[in-house]
Formats: structure tokens, C-alpha cells, sequence
């Protein structure tokens, strides 16, 4: 007997942004699923009208307190799993900490923490962290494109191209 489908996957529109303070990056650890009980960057989802850049931008308001002035576009990440069938396009951005403004701190999706960029790889954080940081904050002024495997929260494989 065949196996029935589960359908197509279910597509989901997502936005990170690592704010950077010096030689640190602000990231939380989330109380919800995916990447439950991990350090991620602030960020969610687009909202229908919304374009990602926008929505980069309050999702860190309504996450941190913080209002960017503005973020840049660093890397579009596309994470398929077959467990969850589902797939997410993620718009990642990087931006520099307003000035003026105080330390964010804890909401409903999780704490917040300044992290020193060189012991954010010592946390639990989603697998590919430590394979997209360098492009993140690196003087490429490309932008990194992803195809991610990932399995129960867990990378299996991955691959990445700069244009």
C-alpha cells in the first residue's frame, strides 16, 4: 500500500536580526517553538502587507523595546524540514545598537542577553549560528543564500553561496 502524502509543506515567512554592540550581538533564548530552549536573534514573522524589511524592524521593537534606525539584509536562509513538513524563508539582517536606548529585557518570547560574538558558539544555539555568524559580521558585502536540512531543531546538512 503507498504511503498517503502529508501534502505539501507549509511555507513560512520569518525575519532574524542579530544587533550588534561592539563585540557583542544581542540574542534571545526562546520559550517557544522552533528552537525552544536556544539563543536565536530577535525577529518573527512577516505579517500579510508586510515586506521583511519592515517586519525586521518590528519584530525587534515588539521583541527588544528597541527602534532601529535601520538593518541591512545579510542573508536569505531556506530551512526544510521533513518532520515538521515545513519549510522557512529567513531574511536575516544585521544592525548596530540605537544609541539612547537601555538593555532590552525579557519578554513573552524569551531573555534577553548581550552575548560576546566569540562565545556564542558555547551556547545552545540552532546549528547553523556558527556557519552564518562570519558572513553575518564579515566584511563581504555580498549576501549569503542558505539551504538548510534540518531535522527535530537538529542540522543535518547545509549549503551556502554569497551573491
Amino acid at each position: 500500500m503507498a504511503q498517503e502524502s502529508a501534502g505539501p509543506p507549509a511555507i513560512h515567512l520569518r525575519t532574524l536580526c542579530f544587533i550588534r554592540d561592539g563585540d557583542r550581538v544581542l540574542l534571545l533564548l526562546r520559550r517557544n517553538p522552533p528552537n525552544q530552549g536556544k539563543y536565536n536573534a530577535p525577529g518573527g514573522k512577516i505579517e500579510p502587507g508586510e515586506d521583511p524589511y519592515d517586519a525586521c524592524l518590528r519584530e525587534v521593537h515588539e521583541e527588544t523595546g528597541l527602534r532601529l534606525a535601520e538593518a541591512r539584509l545579510r542573508a536569505v536562509l531556506t530551512v526544510i524540514s521533513r518532520t515538521a513538513n515545513a519549510q522557512w524563508l529567513l531574511f536575516a539582517f544585521t544592525a548596530e545598537r540605537p544609541s539612547g536606548n537601555p538593555d532590552p529585557a525579557a519578554t513573552d518570547e524569551g531573555a534577553l542577553r548581550w552575548v560576546p560574538l566569540e562565545d556564542v558558539a558555547s551556547l545552545p544555539i540552532p546549528g547553523d549560528l556558527p556557519l552564518i555568524l562570519p558572513h553575518l559580521f564579515g566584511s563581504d558585502p555580498g549576501i549569503l543564500l542558505g539551504k538548510i536540512h534540518a531535522e527535530d531543531d537538529v542540522l543535518v546538512d547545509a549549503a551556502f553561496r554569497v551573491v
